[in-house]
């Protein structure tokens, strides 16, 4: 047998000792991501600095693709899928830089997690604020609900409010 194909047989036969391993631990390392993480990365994925605007295809992939949002503008209610989410977050994203603006915060300030199986909720309490425009950051409430599927959380829904004097914010978890 020549170098070549010893060697080609070698790779072939580390190639598959070595696949099942790195396919179990992608699978570990995806399962491993708790639902609490991945509704905080939500919020950091739709945050932005110095114009380095989001990736709203990484935001969609969050999102089964059937998912519901439900954000509250008192005295309005909007119920929207993923691309009227994404549309929504494009409108606002296009509204600040038109303003000057080049950027925008959410973070999670408490937040409150249940399993059960395959299925959680996710209370969030967050601050949104505007980097740069003297404006005090507004906390906000998100009620999430997600699914395990294919090792992956994945959010099914989310529904918002908004404190106001006659409704505070509420403190969950931390």
């Amino acid at each position: 047998m020549s170098g070549v194909r010893i060697a080609g047989l070698a790779c072939l036969a580390l190639t598959m000792l070595v696949a099942p391993t790195l396919a179990q631990t992608e699978v570990t390392n995806s399962d491993e991501r708790s639902v609490e993480q991945v509704v905080r990365d939500v919020y950091d994925l739709v945050s932005w600095t110095d114009g380095n605007t989001p990736d709203w295809e990484v935001v969609r992939d969050v999102f089964i693709p059937e998912a519901i949002i439900v954000l509250r503008y008192p005295p309005d209610l909007k119920v929207m899928s993923v691309d009227g989410f994404l549309l929504d977050w494009l409108r606002f994203q296009n509204q600040l830089e038109a303003a000057g603006v080049s950027g925008f915060q959410e973070t999670v300030t408490s937040a409150a997690v249940t399993e059960f199986g395959d299925v959680a909720h996710v209370h969030v309490v967050y601050e949104s604020s505007i980097p740069g425009t003297g404006r005090p950051a507004r906390p906000g409430v998100d009620l999430w609900s997600l699914i395990r599927a294919d090792d992956q959380w994945k959010v099914v829904s989310v529904v918002n409010e908004l404190p106001r004097d006659d409704l505070p914010a509420p403190e969950f978890g931390e």
